[in-house]
């Protein structure tokens, strides 16, 4: 069975099953190549100093009034008590902190201080305060009849635990190589889907994968097939309505020209305006489907090329450029959306400043006017298509609010951005930021 016909809930069961399978195993080997510690001892010296305080042990003391708890008469425990009674020479009782497991009937717990006997005994025994024992908890009776009891520390990072962190440790790095694999190969397919989006490659075929990533490349695919079309019958739409527009304001343009001066400049003035409305249309509506050619453009360049383009036709447009300013983009587009950025500084400024300087890796032009500017909640808005501010503006101009819209789609297209505020002296600023052009450019269809 092929990974592509596999889902992506299937291929991350499957990686985690091997995940734990791989902890697993590590954790055995593990268990195997290292014994289990020795268990931790206690002495009957380190007891007896612990009870009598004699010494710094690290042993916890408390002081009871009444008996902590009942005498030992298991095994070792047992021998550790009547050890304990004789060096302390006091009625002594030892509780294992991990009891033992001893025979029924065995030996009785003695209830006083040894006797003689007992002493006998145990010296007989060879017993001595070096003697090591499981961890124990022990209690005398002083004196005063209260008890002293004496527990030994428990650290928290014993052995045994550390050797479990250990064994932890090694099964995560033995575990990190499989997870980073195991999620490259499951996201490894949308960052594939994402980068045909942004490419003129079929998703469907490039993406490859787990079946819901292909399932999403080709929805992709289909999407992107409607999506040509409407724009392509849009286009096709706009541009029939154009040519069908374009043909009467010919025939009126021949007409009036056989008309007197006043009510020729009028009416010429009209179909002019009619016009350029007909091209921002068609410039709007083409945008995005236009070809674009990528290269290398000195922006300051361009700006001198529209500045003088501007003073030619007697409008007041001044230009600050020093140097070299090199971005990537089509230089036709660009000189399309800087011009209407220009034109609507002269047109509701009477003037144009553009200025073009560079800063933190980008190219910067700024296009000042003199005009009333625009009221705070107008300057995104008037990005938008179609917007238009007043009336009496659209006449004059003979817009259809799409200037500014272009503009902002060929820059943003370009990989840059564009705002418009207050400018300091007065009237409204437009900054048009793009990034530097890239030492080594390759070749390529758009953005």
């Amino acid at each position: 069975m092929s990974i592509r016909s596999l889902s992506i809930r299937t291929l991350a069961a499957g990686f985690t099953v091997a995940a734990i399978l791989l902890s697993l195993t590590v954790a055995f080997v593990i268990a195997l190549a290292f014994p289990a510690p020795p268990p931790a001892r206690v002495t009957l010296a380190e007891a007896e100093a612990a009870v009598t305080g004699d010494a710094e042990t690290g042993w916890r003391r408390r002081v009871v009034a009444a008996p902590p708890f009942k005498a030992a008469h298991e095994g070792r425990a047992l021998v550790a008590q009547v050890g304990l009674a004789v060096l302390l020479d006091a009625e002594v009782r030892v509780r294992p902190l991990n009891p033992e497991r001893a025979p029924a009937g065995g030996p009785s717990a003695p209830s006083g201080p040894p006797s003689e006997r007992l002493k006998a005994l145990l010296t007989s025994m060879a017993l001595s305060p070096g003697m090591s024992f499981a961890p124990f908890e022990a209690a005398a009776r002083q004196a005063d009849g209260r008890w002293v009891v004496a527990t030994p520390p428990s650290p928290w990072l014993t052995p045994q635990r550390l050797r479990m962190a250990l064994a932890f440790l090694i099964a995560a790095a033995a575990l990190m190589p499989l997870a980073l694999w195991g999620a490259g190969r499951l996201t490894a397919p949308f960052q594939r889907l994402a980068e045909a989006t942004r490419g003129d490659r079929r998703a469907a075929a490039f993406v490859g994968g787990p079946r819901e990533a292909q399932e999403a490349a080709r929805a992709l695919d289909a999407m992107r097939d409607r999506l040509g079309e409407a724009l392509k019958e849009r286009t096709a739409i706009m541009a029939a309505v154009a040519h069908d527009l374009r043909t009467p304001l010919t025939g009126l343009r021949l007409r009036v020209e056989g008309l007197a001066a006043t009510p020729r400049e009028a009416a010429a003035a009209d179909i002019a305006r009619m016009e350029r409305l007909i091209a921002q249309l068609l410039t709007y509506v083409r945008g995005e489907d236009a070809p674009w050619t990528i290269e290398p453009v000195d922006l300051a360049d361009l700006a001198r090329e529209m500045a003088t383009r501007q003073v030619a036709m007697g409008r007041d447009v001044r230009l600050t450029a020093a140097g070299e300013y090199l971005v990537n983009g089509d230089r036709d587009q660009l000189d399309r959306a800087l011009s209407n950025l220009i034109d609507n500084a002269v047109l509701y400024g009477d003037r144009a400043e553009v200025a073009v300087t560079s800063e933190e890796g980008a190219v910067v032009c700024i296009i000042d006017d003199s005009g009333p500017g625009l009221p705070p909640d107008q300057l995104e808005a008037v990005f938008s298509p179609f917007h238009r501010l007043e009336a009496s503006r659209s006449r004059a101009t003979g817009g259809a609010g799409l200037g500014l819209a272009i503009s902002r789609s060929i820059i943003e297209r370009s990989g840059g951005g564009v705002v418009l505020g207050d400018r300091p002296k007065g009237g409204l600023r437009a900054t048009v930021r793009l990034p530097l052009a890239a030492p080594a450019l390759s070749d390529q269809g758009g953005a």
